[in-house]
């Protein structure tokens, strides 16, 4: 077992829209798990120059070998807004596909897109702190075995769309210990099978709905994590804490199929590791 506690810092905010409701899709509160877990497998990629096709295959096995994924914010609170974006059109329109070289103007439509501002409480720039565990240090690709290493995290640079950049800001290594029962925590984390929640020190904890992290399957055209949110099959409540002043802080009771895991003084909750 090997975690990774990150920080990030974002210029602005993130775009990362929610699938299936209209082309003016609101915006999460926090980037969803699986947006950094495609973070991570964008550098392995880069880094093994893997095409497109193989590259795709990373994020199920880091899905595969991931026990924790919980984010906390350190300085900011998240702001959902929207704003006119224009993008090319693909359509259908009285029977003629779009886009078309014979018409530019008609190849073009201008929705809201939902965005999230993560707005500074301090001086500083906006910064989440991530927590991402995993059973194993190293993940299989075809018979090619991939050190999970800090390299990748510092490699990052954006989460979400192109136009969420990011900065690594610091990166630390650990072994965390697993721990049950009764834990506090002040990141996110999944209402999965055994958490009961017992007690939370303020009203600024949201729920909000993402795709499974733990359990992302391959991308093919029919099964795929898009597919599946639409469906409404394969998705997983998440408990984000919203910082107005204080730290959020939450205290959980672990039972069945959830864990805590211990990250030096940090504790975040998910699944257990299958003996």
């Amino acid at each position: 077992m090997t975690g990774f506690c990150f920080d990030l810092e974002f210029v602005w905010g993130f775009q990362c829209k929610v699938v299936g409701l209209s082309k003016s899709s609101p915006s999460f509160y926090y980037p969803p798990p699986t947006t950094i877990l495609g973070a991570i497998a964008e550098q392995i990629a880069k880094e093994y120059r893997l095409g497109e096709k193989k590259g795709k295959e990373i994020i199920p096995l880091l899905s595969a070998n991931l026990l924790a994924l919980a984010v906390k914010p350190l300085n900011c609170m998240p702001v959902k807004f929207s704003d006119i974006n224009r993008h090319i059109a693909l359509k259908v329109t009285s029977g003629v596909l779009y886009p078309r070289p014979d018409d530019i103007a008609g190849s073009f439509d201008a929705p809201a897109v939902g965005k999230t501002m993560l707005s500074p409480l301090e001086g500083d720039p906006p910064r989440l702190r991530v927590i991402i565990i995993f059973k194993d240090k190293t993940i299989n690709l075809q018979n090619e075995i991939i050190e999970l290493t800090s390299d990748f995290i510092w490699g990052i640079h954006r989460i979400g769309t192109k136009e969420s950049l990011v900065s690594v800001i610091d990166v630390r290594e650990s072994h965390p210990n697993k721990i049950e029962g009764i834990i506090e925590t002040e990141y996110s984390f999944p209402l999965l099978d055994g958490v009961s929640l017992l007690h939370e020190d303020s009203s600024s904890w949201i729920r909000e709905t993402v795709v499974n992290p733990f359990t992302i399957r391959s991308y093919d055209e029919k099964q795929n994590p898009v597919s599946d949110y639409l469906q409404g099959i394969n998705v997983l409540q998440y408990m984000q804490p919203i910082k107005l002043a204080l730290q959020p802080r939450y205290r959980v009771k672990l039972d069945l199929n959830s864990c805590g895991y211990k990250f030096d003084n940090d504790q975040v909750i998910g699944v257990c590791q299958q003996q």
